[in-house]
């Protein structure tokens, strides 16, 4: 049961990777960075994907370390390096990384939960339907 959570897991990092990449790449177009290229997105989304399932992987094999790890994971690579990386890549001041950070966050929060709300509807469909 635990290795399959963990694949699901890992296969939804990985989707979610490039999902973030299309906000992120949004979110440059809506402050008018040099940079607008996907690429660019994806390559950030892709170093602070990695370290969440880095992280993910970890917490699997250390149970007893799982929340401490995801705390973790969510300070070190979701804030910390996430920051230092739009800052670095998109050659901004530390207060517009922020922001940018900041507005990446809330709609990448935004499509995961009507991402998350289309699956339960079809989940519920198909459910519904098995049971006619």
């Amino acid at each position: 049961m635990a290795v399959s959570s963990l694949i699901i897991s890992l296969v939804t990092s990985v989707v979610m990777i490039f999902l973030s990449a299309l906000v992120l790449m949004f979110v440059a177009m809506m402050f008018k960075l040099s940079d607008k290229k996907y690429k660019t997105a994806l390559k950030i989304t892709a170093i602070v994907g990695v370290i969440g399932i880095v992280f993910n992987v970890l917490a699997y094999l250390i149970p007893s370390a799982a929340v401490a790890l995801g705390v973790l994971s969510l300070i070190i690579g979701s804030i910390i390096v996430a920051i230092w990386l739009i800052k670095k890549t998109y050659k901004l001041e530390w207060g517009k990384s922020l922001l940018v950070w900041l507005v990446w966050i809330v709609l990448e929060i935004v499509v995961a939960f009507i991402i998350g709300l289309i699956i339960a509807a079809i989940v519920a469909a198909v459910f519904v339907t098995s049971m006619v």
